[in-house]
């Protein structure tokens, strides 16, 4: 009872931010989930964390700018605000639509569906976006239907979605993933290393299933221009990661490619379009960048030993089953990511809220890092592609005039990823110690 006290704050949060978006869907209000903004909804948490600290009120001051200040939230923001800043100037100068337009042209007719699923997926992983992937992919999609025979529209808004999480799951710019290795310390290429190799198993299940799901034929399909120049950003960005570049340079620099190429392409994309399209993806981040400062000065109050309590209390019973497996603590990991997932509705604060206790039963339980940031990140991004109140769905939805419910059961990438991930935790990820 009194770790669930502890973790009062943290509850009342989750109750404020949810409750709020179920009594405005009851009012029919759309996107209800999105009217209250979470940095909001966590203010009464704080309040309560600094009743429930018993310290002066000075050192309570301290306890709340100390987590503020933790090196791994800073060093989260700062990302937050690169990639903010690449998402908006590559959008800007033309990048998105001509990623795009490639992809599309290299689509043959026949694999239409799977060439929808394929679009998202390369987007999202080059944007880090999966929001902004179904913004994008979402209006083509549904053009294509109208196109194609076999093919539902349920069906190809199931593919947009799951392509834009394979992204949000794996890109080295998406929330989900700055979130997931910041809090866990892991290393960028050994995490993606791991989660390429349980997306990739997924990937082919989404397409076995997509082909298993419709057989397309298709009247008529437009060409698309595009240019290879403007998808450069994207290619540097992915090779420097790859090359161990550190993730804040890789950003920097590919956020000063993408203005050289904006001005190359149009010549009247100057500096001072580049310097606005900067601070306007610097705005576009400021509520999660808030967010995440406000969690961590909760986080602060909230004291560093309950974390530990909680991470100590599972180790011990796991240690009680009396046999050498770290599948427990993995699926209990995964487990919270989930939760807080489909309580929020958010896969990024979801992460950021159960972070340092997934840290914690992972450096209890021998676990690496970069393992414990992959599970974290692939169960929050399956769960998330499944929620009918998610963001993707209903703006997929939106957009096809179709129901989010019909949906979900087509999202077969995220189906396809949470049951690879049970599987592979299960059956390969099993040895007693897998620090690496």
């Amino acid at each position: 009872m009194n770790i669930l006290w502890s973790f009062a704050p943290i509850f009342l949060f989750v109750f404020i931010f949810v409750g709020s978006g179920i009594y405005f869907s009851l009012m029919g209000y759309e996107k209800a989930f999105t009217i209250l903004p979470p940095v909001i909804a966590i203010i009464p948490s704080i309040i309560l964390a600094w009743i429930k600290n018993r310290k002066p009120s000075e050192e309570k001051t301290t306890d709340f700018l100390s987590g503020i200040g933790e090196k791994d939230i800073i060093y989260m923001c700062v990302i937050f605000l690169l990639a903010g800043a690449f998402g908006e100037v590559t959008k800007s100068i033309g990048s998105i639509e001509s990623l795009v337009n490639f992809t599309i042209s290299f689509v043959p007719a026949k694999f239409l569906l799977i060439g929808i699923f394929l679009i998202s997926a390369f987007l999202s992983t080059a944007i880090g976006s999966a929001l902004g992937t179904v913004a994008a992919v979402g209006p083509v999609a549904a053009d294509f239907c109208l196109h194609a025979i076999g093919i539902s529209m349920p069906v190809a808004m199931g593919a947009v979605v799951g392509g834009a999480f394979f992204g949000d799951n794996l890109s080295l710019v998406s929330d989900t993933t700055i979130v997931s290795i910041s809090s866990q310390g892991a290393d960028v290429k050994k995490k993606f290393n791991i989660n390429l190799r349980i997306a990739a198993i997924a990937t082919v299940i989404t397409v076995l299933a997509m082909c298993l799901s419709a057989t397309v034929r298709v009247d008529k399909m437009q060409s698309s221009n595009f240019s290879l120049i403007l998808i450069l950003p994207y290619v540097v960005l992915l090779l420097l990661a790859f090359k161990r570049v550190n993730i804040l340079v890789c950003l920097t620099i590919s956020i000063l490619l993408a203005g050289v190429i904006g001005h190359y392409c149009h010549v009247d994309y100057c500096m001072l379009n580049f310097c606005n399209d900067i601070n306007a993806g610097f705005l576009k981040v400021y509520g999660v960048l808030l967010l995440g400062l406000m969690i961590g000065g909760l986080s602060g109050l909230i004291g560093g030993d309950a974390v530990k309590e909680v991470a100590g209390i599972v180790s011990e019973k796991i240690e009680k089953r009396g046999r050498p497996d770290s599948r427990l603590p993995q699926f209990i990991i995964g487990g919270l990511a989930a939760t807080f997932t489909f309580l929020l509705s958010n896969n990024v604060i979801a992460i950021i809220c159960c972070g340092k206790i997934a840290k914690g039963i992972a450096n209890n339980n021998e676990i690496s890092p970069h393992y414990s940031a992959t599970i974290l990140e692939v169960f929050a991004c399956g769960v998330k592609g499944l929620l009918p109140h998610g963001t993707q769905v209903l703006l997929a939805a939106s957009l096809a005039g179709i129901s989010p419910l019909s949906i979900l059961p087509r999202v077969y990438y995220c189906h396809a990823l949470i049951i690879v991930s049970i599987l592979f935790i299960w059956f390969v990820n099993k040895k007693s110690s897998i620090v690496s």
